[in-house]
């Protein structure tokens, strides 16, 4: 089985870097990669994302803010140059967090332990909403 995926990331080197450990895993299959993080909330919805891959700083708002004012029924993996964002990470009850670079095996077990959950039944596809109503959110 593979499971859609979704990049977002405003720096275009580490959203390739992400993009190009997605494409070569054989159980992930990449629906979208985004440096706006409003186009990629969207495509979450749109395209029923199982696992995203989300940057926390980002140009205008961050991942904790996205979090804070959305709901994505996704596996939510969070990636930063900054470690000390994964104490914050793990509150807000994502999946994983992964440090840029990620190496490989890193990256390998965070996929494994998201699709492990979305097995589990403990995540579901996202409700779909009217792109309007998502949009509201963000003024």
């Amino acid at each position: 089985m593979q499971y859609t995926t979704l990049v977002i990331d405003d720096s275009s080197i580490q959203r390739l870097a992400t993009t190009i450990l997605v494409k070569n895993h054989p159980q992930l299959k990449l629906v979208g990669s985004f440096q706006n993080p409003f186009c990629g909330i969207r495509a979450v919805y749109e395209k029923k994302v199982d696992i995203v891959f989300l940057d926390i700083l980002m140009d205008h708002v961050d991942a904790f803010e996205l979090l804070d004012n959305i709901e994505i029924n996704a596996s939510i993996i969070l990636n930063s140059t900054w470690s000390n964002f994964a104490v914050k990470a793990f509150e807000y009850g994502v999946d994983d967090f992964l440090m840029k670079p990620m190496p490989k095996k890193r990256f390998e077990r965070a996929v494994q332990k998201a699709i492990a959950q979305i097995e589990l039944g403990k995540k579901t596809l996202p409700p779909t909403y009217k792109l309007s109503e998502v949009m509201s959110t963000f003024k």
